[in-house]
Formats: structure tokens, C-alpha cells, sequence
């Protein structure tokens, strides 16, 4: 339902001997804006009781919002295929991408959404290898091939990082699956004030809904606020 293939290729790199240390700060997202869903990790202690129940309910909510965006133009069917694709989402993506906030970019639910997952790590190593390890050049040094589109990104509460956009290429294991590339955008930043590694990354094989989501993604990263409490 998210329209990514069935078998996905490793989007990040794995851990491996790297010391993925989840970092004592939390972070927040500003305002994020009525395109952005989130979705919790844990359900204990909330008022829903697993990602089924919460999936249900927020459905119903933002098929309601859609429907008064685009004056009742969403089919009758939309809430059933919104609740289905969150499922999916958990289902499929939640354990590909090392993360401790999950949002979907989600402006018209009659198209799938844009998942960005967000993370924040003890710094570990020396910059160059956290860059690599973190923003995307490890695609290149895998594979061989063509390098990341790599430029610096500036934000008022975490300074400068690196915004980064690899692609990569998947191959068609189910009738259904699309082949070809899919984008993947990462945001890095290495904090000093308060050292900390954070790592926003967004993807989807669908290359012009990454472009459209840009300015959008650009405005969430810049909101990024590293704070005292823990996540």
C-alpha cells in the first residue's frame, strides 16, 4: 500500500560494529503543519492499545480533513485504504530505518505518503565517518556507483549539517513491485553544544513525489530543536 517494492534494498547501512548509542537529548519538530502525520513507536500508555486501533481512529480523523480540503471529492472507500496504508507502514518500514520518531508526509491521502523518520544518537567516531555512516555516501562506497548529491544545509537551532540525496536501484521480486530507483533524502547534522548525531531521512520510489515533498521537508528540518528531555 505504500507503493515501495515488496523486498526493499538496505536503505541505510546497518549498524554493524558502529556504536548506535541512542543519545540522552530528545528532539522536537516546530510546527509541522497539517501535511505531516506521526506515528508513535510504543503503545503503552496511550490511548490506544496497538498500531490497529490507531490506525482506525486516525484515518477517520484525516479523512475528515481531507474531505473538507478537497470539498468531499475522497472516495467512499478512503478511510479503509488510509488505515491500510499505516498498517503497512508499521508493518514494513518501521524496522528499516533506524529511528526514534516516525512521520509521514502526507498532504492528499488518495496518493501514498512520503515516510520521514527521524533519530538522534550518541556522536561516536570522527566526522567524516559519521557523515558516511549517517548521510548517505556509504550508497557510493557500497556500490560503487554514482555518488549522493551532497550540499550543505543549514538550520537556526542545529547549525550546519549536510542534506544528501542518493538513489537507489531495486529490482522487481513481485509482479507488482515497481522497478527502478528510489530516493532517498537524509538530513545530518553533528551537534557540539550538546553533542549529538541527528538524522532525518525521507523515501519513496516515487522520485517526483520526493521533489514535491522538498520544500516541505526542508521546512520540518529546519524546525528540528535538539532539547534536554529524553525522547
Amino acid at each position: 500500500m505504500t507503493d515501495l517494492p515488496s523486498r526493499l534494498p538496505s536503505l541505510l547501512p546497518e549498524p554493524g560494529d558502529w556504536p548506535h548509542a541512542s543519545s540522552a537529548y530528545g528532539l522536537e519538530v516546530g510546527e509541522p503543519g497539517p501535511e505531516w502525520v506521526a506515528l508513535p513507536a510504543v503503545f503503552e500508555g496511550t490511548a490506544w492499545k496497538d498500531s490497529a486501533e490507531y490506525a482506525e481512529q486516525l484515518a477517520a480523523a484525516l479523512v475528515v480533513r481531507q474531505r473538507e480540503l478537497i470539498r468531499g471529492e475522497a472516495g467512499d472507500d478512503l478511510r479503509e485504504r488510509v488505515a491500510a496504508q499505516i498498517l503497512d507502514v508499521y508493518a514494513r518500514l518501521f524496522d528499516l530505518v533506524d529511528a526514534h520518531y516516525h512521520l509521514l508526509y502526507w498532504p492528499d491521502l488518495r496518493k501514498p505518503p512520503v515516510p520521514a523518520f527521524l533519530g538522534v544518537w550518541e556522536p561516536a567516531r570522527d566526522d567524516a565517518s559519521a557523515e558516511t555512516h549517517y548521510a548517505g555516501s556509504f550508497h557510493h562506497h557500497r556500490t560503487g556507483g554514482r555518488k549522493p548529491i551532497e550540499e550543505q544545509f543549514v538550520s537556526d537551532s542545529l547549525g550546519a549539517g549536510l542534506r544528501s540525496l542518493a538513489f537507489v536501484p531495486v529490482r522487481r521480486e513481485e509482479p507488482e513491485d515497481p522497478d527502478g530507483l528510489i530516493g532517498v533524502l537524509t538530513y545530518y547534522w553533528r551537534t557540539t553544544t550538546r553533542p549529538a548525531d541527528i538524522r532525518l531521512v525521507a523515501f519513496t520510489n516515487e522520485l517526483g513525489r520526493l521533489y514535491g515533498a522538498l520544500p516541505d521537508l526542508d521546512v520540518l528540518a529546519r524546525g528540528i530543536v535538539l532539547t534536554d528531555e529524553p525522547r
